[in-house]
């Protein structure tokens, strides 16, 4: 058998994807398979979080939480509250 999993969380893509986000898992314990992948939501590492939300989209389970920003993320806007008044450039 191969030891595939230790390749696995060791790919320069993981590191990539750890160093520009943290993971957070959903779940708080259990043991998840997917294919050959086993997780532990208990004892997960970033990386194993890292794998089953960017290469296998369990996104369900995995919550991305950015702490940095890409080009192509969507820019967060807050929407303020309109007062009572209206104001004088909606009057015609």
């Amino acid at each position: 058998m191969c030891d595939c999993e230790k390749n696995i969380l060791h790919s320069p893509h993981l590191k990539i994807y750890t160093i520009m986000s943290k993971y957070k898992a959903k779940l708080s314990s259990g043991t998840t398979y997917k294919g050959d992948f086993k997780i532990n939501w208990a004892t997960a590492t970033q990386e194993e979080l890292a794998y089953a939300y960017e290469e296998l989209g369990m996104i369900s389970a995995v919550e991305k939480l950015s702490t940095t920003k890409t080009k192509d993320e969507p820019k967060k806007t807050t929407k303020k509250k309109k007062s009572g008044k209206e104001s004088s450039d909606s009057k015609e």
